[in-house]
């Protein structure tokens, strides 16, 4: 191991000495002895005077509007450099939107419009992308559309015309989302609804974003990020709202949390300690029809799921760790929930009906889309054998219709699909009938390696130019991106 990194398992000893225990696995066999004095090394000879797992979950803050008016909130958002404190006693320089990692949420409701002006002090050229919004082609965040350094402004109109989700905004140019995105450049836009205000859904502080990325560090404290093309980057030390596997004190009671895979590459398989369920009740565009009981939860990058897990199953004093079955040893543990005691009588609940899905039109066109990969000396992936360019539209759909969208992988790397400007149905995953958690409106779409998926977007938003592409960001950014034209 080089002086110049700190891997997991440094984290762990200086930060999360007793995490091999409660996750159950011996990581002692995975050090090597490190020799000199090295800033990793004196990190690791602090380990010892840490208690495990050290760091309460933080929260990244609700940002306020600037100026609210009559079916407006206004919000300004400056990107810039700033510092973090993810290792203790270093800081880590980040880039992100209000100098912060993760930036601050914004919280719309559903009918409500919100603008941003979004303003870019950092020194290369932004793009602001809302994921999962419904919005305007020219406030969409297409790659194009680039924010100049320096002090460049522009302004994102977000009609809100849509149903309660948990959305999220990240730098989108083309090129370099991945190394900005993992710099800092991610945060959470959660859009409520009155429809599901009448749920009786856990709200205020039992309402708790997650936002789960990994990352690496160099032994200055810095993120260590290095290009993939082929499998794309995967760092090695999972953070839960930028805090390495944080711990959470919870009542014996209902919570509802809004996952965020906000990784590059990384997949995860959430699991709950001692085998306990949890209660699924949304994927990346809103509410599913009725709630579903999952074990494992797989999320590939951008996914999103919302859970609700009763922390009245487990007694007053339990620690249950929530894991990554598909994480090698050093990226099992994703954070740790303590119970407690009070909260009073339970006043939340899960319904089994949550919302009902609406009618689409029958599809009115087909297209297949080959994942692949091309080249010799530099490899390149692409969609349908073509690398993205803005001089050529893939597509024309037609506004206000369904289309049926068959993407192939014929590669040995997972591609989860992104589009932009709709939403989708999943008919099938490799052959068969989705799961019933991806039986709601979804914008990411799981292709897995020698998989066929079929889609049915529907194109009831709004007319333009929207992109379509791979969201592990290396492949995305070289250059597995195709443009549509949705034509009114």
């Amino acid at each position: 191991m080089s002086g110049q990194d700190l891997t997991r398992r440094e984290a762990l000893r200086y930060g999360l000495g007793g995490a091999a225990f409660v996750c159950s696995f011996n990581l002692d066999k995975f050090a090597k002895p490190i020799t000199g004095v090295t800033a990793a090394g004196r990190r690791r000879t602090l380990a010892a005077a840490l208690d495990p797992l050290p760091a309460d979950l933080p929260l990244p803050p609700v940002l306020q509007p600037v100026r609210r008016s009559k079916g407006l909130d206004e919000y300004a958002i400056t990107m810039k450099e700033g510092v973090a404190r993810i290792l203790p006693g270093v800081d880590t320089p980040i880039a992100g939107y209000e100098g912060s990692f993760p930036g601050p949420t914004v919280r719309a409701k559903q009918g409500r419009a919100v603008r941003v002006t979004q303003t870019n002090a950092l020194a290369e050229e932004l793009v602001v992308h809302l994921h999962g919004g419904m919005t305007p082609p020219e406030s969409d965040g297409h790659p194009s559309q680039v924010i100049q350094p320096g002090g460049g402004q522009r302004v994102f109109d977000y009609p809100n015309k849509q149903p309660g989700a948990t959305l999220w905004y990240h730098n989108h140019s083309h090129g370099n989302t991945g190394r900005t995105v993992y710099g800092g450049l991610a945060a959470f836009y959660l859009l409520d609804d009155d429809d599901e205000a009448h749920l009786d859904l856990p709200k205020g502080p039992y309402d708790v974003p997650l936002m789960i990325a990994d990352r690496s560090f160099n032994a200055d404290g810095s993120f260590r990020y290095r290009f993939d093309v082929e499998p794309g980057f995967r760092g090695d030390t999972v953070l839960v709202n930028g805090a390495i596997a944080p711990r959470m004190a919870v009542q014996r009671r209902r919570y509802r949390f809004r996952i965020l895979n906000a990784s590059n590459a990384r997949p995860y398989e959430l699991v709950l300690g001692n085998g306990r369920t949890m209660t699924q009740i949304a994927s990346d565009s809103g509410l599913l029809p009725k709630p579903v009981a999952r074990g494992v939860i797989p999320m590939q990058p951008a996914e999103r799921v919302d859970v609700v897990i009763d922390f009245s199953q487990f007694g007053k004093g339990a620690k249950v760790v929530l894991h990554n079955a598909a994480g090698e040893a050093n990226t099992t543990a994703v954070m740790r929930f303590d119970v407690v005691g009070g909260g009073g009588a339970e006043e939340f609940r899960v319904p089994r009906k949550l919302r009902a899905l609406e009618k689409v039109p029958s599809p009115n066109a087909e297209r297949i889309w080959p994942l692949n990969i091309g080249g010799l000396a530099q490899p390149t992936w692409n969609i349908g054998g073509a690398s993205f360019d803005t001089d050529r539209i893939d597509c024309r759909p037609r506004l206000g219709t369904s289309e049926r969208w068959t993407f192939i992988n014929d590669s040995v790397r997972a591609h989860p699909m992104h589009l932009h400007g709709c939403r989708f149905r999943v008919l099938s995953q490799g052959g068969k009938a989705p799961h019933p958690a991806d039986a709601g409106w979804k914008d990411t779409v799981a292709v897995l390696p020698g998989e066929t998926v079929v889609v049915q977007p529907y194109f009831d938003g709004f007319g333009g130019r929207y992109v379509f592409h791979c969201h592990n960001s290396e492949h995305g950014d070289q250059a597995m991106m195709g443009q549509m034209e949705v034509v009114a």
